[in-house]
């Protein structure tokens, strides 16, 4: 939402109708790769983007507000990252327990020495991965000027980058904030986390993959990520100096763009950097705030959750053994995933066993899940 970062598409009149299920804007490009294709027209004032002037076929005002969100959260998903990160380690991991016969003079904690657990597991290590995640050409956009005969490719799923954290017990988990604009809308209610330096939000697009999905999906690829390289933040020597800067990043930018080339495995622009650093003034500041006055005791154990869903798409069945279809897979796959981290099977058997219940009919389904059909 920095005014700075306004994504071109948002002024730009949408000639065709990218409605969600229709198909007829899903194309193949000249590089083999298949998209939702939007055209694009006329340039319309900033302030009719999202409005019926905008997109003029849209199939509600509902679908055309989502499609704007999509396409505002579209790219940038490096800087957002790298700045969000840093900042969190700048904020977090450089307080330390000061005794009562010292006066605390810099850290925003005051006294309190802060870290992050979860699931009474210190976090002993965080960090930035970057690979794919699984994208479909119905939610993966790019945009075609019909006037100016220019592409212009939306994020690429296979240049991807969230956040993770190792937890001292050997686990992995991780927070992806960069999915909305593929159509994957779990949204987080921060109603509760946006009293300093944040837009006047309700819900933030974050998926975090915890626990839960790791209790039935033994590896993130399962779901959809896969992860080629890690960089740590919390445990690079080389960052010490950027994390210890309390704010003030002036020295620290060669650092800074250097850590974000090499990431991207390539040298970034100048407005990427440029925004990288801007992204992670803002944050500092955020994250310094709320750690100040201690908000993040405010914060719930199980924060709300939402999905928002294109019309005719859901998440459970349209009957009552379609439902107890979705219970027979949760609990097939606990008991194959219990099996893998006790060592009786292998990963690709894990895999196989996956892939032979999305092969078999409604019926074999519930027999392979212990469970008869009614």
């Amino acid at each position: 939402m920095n005014p700075e970062v306004q994504h071109p598409v948002l002024v730009r009149r949408i000639l065709n109708s990218p409605n969600p299920g229709s198909g007829d804007s899903i194309v193949e490009l000249p590089n083999g790769i298949a998209v939702n294709l939007i055209l694009l027209g006329e340039k319309i004032a900033i302030t009719d983007t999202s409005s019926e002037k905008w997109w003029p076929t849209a199939e509600s005002p509902k679908v055309r507000s989502k499609l704007f969100r999509r396409i505002m959260a579209d790219g940038l998903l490096l800087p957002m990252v790298t700045a969000i990160t840093l900042a969190l380690v700048s904020k977090i991991y450089t307080t330390t327990a000061v005794p009562k016969s010292e006066e605390p003079r810099w850290q925003c904690s005051g006294r309190t020495r802060v870290r992050l657990t979860y699931n009474r597991s210190p976090i002993v290590d965080i960090g930035i991965a970057k690979g794919t995640c699984r994208v479909t050409p119905q939610d993966r956009m790019a945009f075609y000027d019909v006037e100016e005969d220019e592409f212009l490719m939306g994020q690429d799923p296979k240049d991807h980058y969230w956040i993770y954290f190792t937890t001292l017990n050997g686990h992995e988990y991780f927070l992806d904030c960069g999915m909305f604009t593929f159509n994957f809308t779990v949204q987080v209610d921060v109603t509760r986390c946006v009293k300093y330096g944040l837009p006047p939000i309700d819900w933030a697009p974050a998926f975090f993959y915890g626990k839960e999905l790791d209790h039935r999906l033994a590896r993130t690829e399962a779901v959809g990520w896969k992860a080629k390289e890690r960089f740590s933040i919390l445990r690079n020597s080389d960052l010490w100096d950027v994390l210890r800067s309390n704010g003030d990043y002036s020295d620290e930018i060669p650092t800074i763009h250097s850590l974000l080339d090499k990431i991207a495995g390539r040298t970034c622009s100048d407005w990427e950097k440029q925004i990288t650093v801007k992204f992670l003034e803002s944050a500092s500041k955020i994250f310094h705030l709320n750690i100040k006055n201690r908000d993040y005791i405010n914060f719930p154990k199980e924060p709300q959750i939402s999905l928002e869903l294109d019309p005719n798409e859901r998440i459970r069945g349209e009957s009552a053994e379609e439902d107890r279809e979705f219970e027979a897979l949760d609990k097939y796959l606990v008991k194959w995933t219990r099996r893998l981290r006790k060592g009786k099977v292998t990963p690709q058997r894990w895999n196989a066993a996956f892939n032979a219940w999305q092969d078999k009919p409604h019926s074999m389904r519930m027999k392979m899940a212990g469970m008869a059909p009614k």
